[in-house]
């Protein structure tokens, strides 16, 4: 390495201009003119071309250093400098197609000497030649911690994946570094240079410039990979021949050099999977991406929704700044959705990269490409090989998946180390165990690469045979099965799911298949992922068709049938395929005495019975439950049986005993909470389906406010992790329909507008519906009958035609009610007739009152239409008459106040006599004792109003 020489001359005579580059001026007649930093820095490049063509990509590449802009960059700076020219504006030549360059006479372009005025004075400290930085994203305590690693070890290397910011955080502590140190900093652009010769020469070129040995100095070696062990030996002989040189190498890898620190880059802050939009806007992956947006021009709505999209892409990129940008720029063509869609081919859609940027970090595709290039034949085949991971992957598994005939063990640990050193494979540790994992666009690089050799079926099949093996001796439950200290559950799933979808394809084995989904749909069934459960029990269950009889183990069938089972009264149905599935699992259960799996189906088939409104089978089914329950002396699932035969009483009209059975099943939960926790484990939170239905119960008793403290507790015992469906369920059967029948018009709103929120986003297709009915319920009490009533019919007829019976009649009784306002008396009788046979015929008397109550009003409008003197019209009022007083002694028997209530009042607007209408008064005034008069409830305040008249028309008579 040459000595320091003397700086060479640092003016130059330009025609009428004089360019003084230490001073970075350029002079017209002794006046500087401001011609800004990047005009200078460019005039500076075509004066040092000496006359040669300089491109454009190379202007942009020394002028910009480590930044992603576009040409017209360059197109402003050199109109500004031809406008500071003036008449001599026609030095700067374009030639068309290939660059620039200064064309002067050379007696008009010279170096000019310049003595200094006073020989003892220090020359003036050099202008730093760095890039003009913008705000850098997410940097700051990463700038910091790294300057200061710098100046206390003299060497430092920031290494991370091609794309990670290494260049641009190195600028920035570069401009730090001048900032604070009152230094000067030299950037050295390595990758186009081949040879340590030539690296030796340009670190020469920038030292003889310097007076090294005087002042704080620091040199940048930017992109040092490609010539990893020349870069280390000329940086360890840097640091003999300069101690006070400070040396800043980027690279895929570490020098490994004695006097060498590393500082590993890490990517940007992306959000949680469940955050929300304020937590998704805090981090620098996200505002990198709608900085990078906004300057491109990109519409942005910025709604939680689009926020979402962009914190899944952020996520789905890893946090990786060059990523990021690249599809931050595709948002203006296909918006932020298309955008998301199109990660599933991330190097196609980050294919469009900047003019501007150097040619590795143009794509994607091209910053891998570099590093690929960089790798022995075995590393390269590992790499490959490794893209079947979606997430943490053990060694052990690595060895599993990779090695063949053609790669051995040894190869793969040698390998394996080789890819974290160049920072393509990242590795954590938990305590001691070592976890890899590629990065989703890497992945997506390897995945091509083993397209590209042939070898996906065999990896594939070697990944699916090593997941099997881990998962196969694991019983179904709650817990993700055959979860080591290695593994990432979540990633785990990911690495299944692949594994399935290959085992189902053409080039597949359907029993692998099988077996695997086994596992998969219970680990989807504890995260609340119904949908994607469905879609793969459904899957692997018609797969089971076309196998063997005895090609599975029955235990890995039985998985994925409880599993369709579970999720099919909440998806699209049919509900009574899933009561045939459980009913399938109870007598697999009693062949292997698996007593587990039994009183699984007990609950199970009670919960199918319920769905499709079989009240007495639900009974019988909870009877059977008790019954076992006490045969093995199991004191949780007796408490089980007991509360899942309440809840059927409830629906079959005992509603008083239900209370009371409920109310100590409550507090035996809380006495015993291992109790309560037993059941969570494979059903519903207990307390919350004893709160929802004691809410019900207290608000058909009158107890208005205690129902609605009731529904609260069910909502709050809603496990947070795994919300649906039981979020749903107490949104659609208890609080909903409670505050839509109780007036609370827009707390009903509220409830039904999460409801669809959150039955959308989980594809509940059945409760959706339900939903749908309860909302046109709303609009028809908005006083839009017409347009209600539109919307309540094809949903309810939906519902029934998917078998899901569990609380319509309801909805029946209000779309009967509509359609009577609208004249359609004879559909909303037949709807009637039709419930209250289903009703009777299935032991379900919960909603009878109000279906009596319902033909009442058929009667009651049939008669309004009749001739007031014909015998019609005193037979259709009889049955009205009869209907309604049904009703009131179902209700009284069932203890059903607010449904005798509505009945009673009903009553009153019929015709009657002086006897009759004396009776219903006094009935009404009876009823009044049973609730609080501050009650809101529409036909509560109806009733306080009729009688307050009653009162005052009997004091004026």
């Amino acid at each position: 390495m040459s000595s320091i020489a003397a700086s060479p001359p640092s003016l130059f005579q330009l025609g009428r201009f004089r360019v003084n580059l230490r001073e970075r001026v350029l002079v017209l007649n002794g006046k500087p003119l401001n011609i800004g930093s990047r005009a200078f820095a460019i005039l500076e490049i075509l004066i040092a071309a000496d006359g040669g063509l300089v491109t454009k990509n190379a202007l942009l590449e020394r002028a910009w250093p480590g930044t992603i802009v576009e040409e017209n960059n360059l197109q402003v700076q050199l109109s500004r400098l031809r406008r500071a020219l003036g008449e001599d504006r026609a030095c700067i030549v374009t030639e068309p197609g290939r660059g620039y360059r200064l064309l002067l006479p050379k007696a008009n372009a010279r170096p000019v000497e310049v003595r200094a005025a006073n020989n003892d004075a220090s020359p003036s400290p050099p202008a730093t030649r760095l890039p003009h930085l913008a705000d850098i994203i997410g940097r700051d305590r990463a700038i910091a911690s790294a300057l200061d690693a710098l100046i206390r070890a003299h060497a430092l290397t920031l290494t991370g994946a091609g794309g990670i910011g290494k260049t641009t955080l190195s600028m920035a502590i570069a401009q730090r570094f001048e900032q604070e140190h009152c230094g000067h900093a030299m950037v050295i652009e390595l990758a186009a240079m081949t040879s340590a010769a030539e690296v030796i020469r340009a670190v020469d070129a920038q030292l003889t410039s310097e007076a090294v040995s005087s002042q704080p100095c620091l040199l940048v070696l930017d992109n040092a990979e490609h010539m990893i062990a020349a870069i280390a030996k000329i940086v360890d002989r840097l640091l003999d021949d300069h101690p006070t040189l400070h040396v800043l190498v980027t690279s895929r890898e570490a020098l490994n050099i004695g006097r060498e620190t590393l500082f590993p880059v890490d990517p940007l802050d992306v959000p949680a999977r469940e955050a929300d939009e304020p937590a998704v806007r805090r981090q620098s992956a996200v505002q990198l991406f709608l900085k990078r947006v906004e300057a491109m021009g990109g519409a942005l709505h910025g709604d939680p929704a689009e926020i979402g999209l962009i914190g899944e892409i952020c996520r789905r990129l890893d946090g990786l700044p060059l990523a990021i940008e690249l599809a931050a720029a595709r948002v203006p063509t296909f918006g932020v959705d298309g955008v998301h869609r199109g990660l599933a081919d991330q190097l196609t859609l980050l294919s469009r990269g900047f003019r501007t940027a150097m040619p590795r970090h143009k794509t994607l595709r091209a910053t891998l490409d570099w590093s690929f290039a960089l790798l022995d034949e075995r590393s390269r085949t590992l790499l490959r090989r490794l893209a079947l991971f979606a997430g943490h992957f053990s060694i052990e598994s690595m060895c599993a998946v990779a090695c063949d005939a053609g790669l051995a063990v040894s190869a793969v640990i040698d390998g394996i180390g080789e890819l974290v050193a160049k920072s393509l494979v990242k590795v954590s540790f938990d305590g001691p165990i070592a976890r890899y994992r590629l990065s989703e666009s890497t992945r997506a690089y390897a995945l091509e690469h083993l397209h590209a050799a042939g070898e996906v079926k065999d990896v594939s099949a070697r990944h699916a045979s090593d997941l099997a093996g881990r998962l196969r001796d694991n019983a179904a439950g709650a817990n993700w099965p055959g979860v080591t200290a290695g593994d990432d559950p979540e990633h785990l799933l990911d690495d299944t799911r692949n594994a399935v979808d290959w085992a189902f394809s053409p080039e597949g084995d359907l029993r692998t298949g099988v077996e695997l989904s086994s596992t998969l749909v219970g680990a989807l069934l504890a995260r609340a992922k119904l949908d994607e459960c469905g879609r793969q029990a459904s899957r692997a269950a018609d797969a089971l068709q076309s196998l063997p009889h005895d090609a599975v183990a029955p235990a890995h069938a039985m998985r994925i049938k409880v599993a369709l089972a579970t999720v099919l009264p909440n998806l699209d149905g049919p509900v009574e395929r899933a009561a045939d599935l459980w009913r399938e699992a109870h007598d697999h259960a009693l062949r292997s005495r698996d007593d587990g799996l039994r009183a699984q189906a007990f609950w199970g088939l009670w919960n199918a019975s319920l769905a499709a409104g079989k009240v007495s089978d639900a009974r019988h089914c909870a009877a059977q439950f008790g019954q076992f329950a006490v045969q093995n002396d199991c004191r949780w699932q007796r408490i089980f049986a007991m509360m899942l035969a309440a809840n059927a009483a409830h629906c079959a009209g005992d509603h008083r005993s239900a209370r009371t059975t409920l109310g100590e099943v409550v507090r035996h939960f809380q006495a015993h909470p291992e109790d309560a926790a037993a059941i969570r484990r494979f059903a519903a939170e207990p307390l919350a389906v004893c709160y929802a239905g004691l809410a019900r119960i207290r608000w058909i008793e009158g107890d208005v406010d205690e129902a609605a403290r009731l529904a609260a507790c069910s909502l709050d015992l809603v496990p947070a992790a795994t919300m649906e469906p039981w979020f749903t369920h107490v949104l659609g059967l208890v609080a909903a329909p409670l505050a839509l029948i109780s007036g609370d018009r827009e707390r009903a709103r509220h409830y039904l507008s999460i409801m669809q929120s959150q039955t959308s986003l989980h594809r509940l297709t059945i409760w959706r519906e339900f939903g749908d009915c309860l909302a046109a319920i709303l609009v028809i009490r908005d006083g839009d009958v017409a347009t209600g009533l539109a919307q309540l019919e094809p949903s309810l007829d939906s519902l029934l035609a998917r078998g899901f019976r569990r609380l319509t009649s309801p909805l029946i009784v209000e779309c009967a009610q509509a359609l009577i306002r609208v004249g359609r008396i004879v559909e909303a009788s037949k709807r009637l007739l039709e419930a209250q046979v289903f009703c009777e015929n299935n032991g379900s008397f919960y909603f009878m009152p109000e279906i009596l109550r319902g033909q009442g009003l058929c009667a009651h409008a049939l008669a309004r239409l009749s001739n007031a003197d014909s015998a019609h019209d005193a037979q259709t009022l009889a049955q009205a008459k009869a209907s309604y007083a049904s009703a009131i002694a179902l209700a009284k028997s069932q203890g059903a106040r607010m449904w005798e209530l509505r009945t009673t009042l009903d009553l009153l607007r019929l015709p009657l006599s002086a006897e009759e209408a004396s009776q219903a008064r006094h009935a009404l005034r009876e009823l009044a004792n049973q609730f609080d008069a501050r009650c809101a409830v529409p036909e509560v305040r109806e009733m306080f109003s009729l009688l307050a008249t009653d009162d005052a028309q009997d004091v004026h008579a």
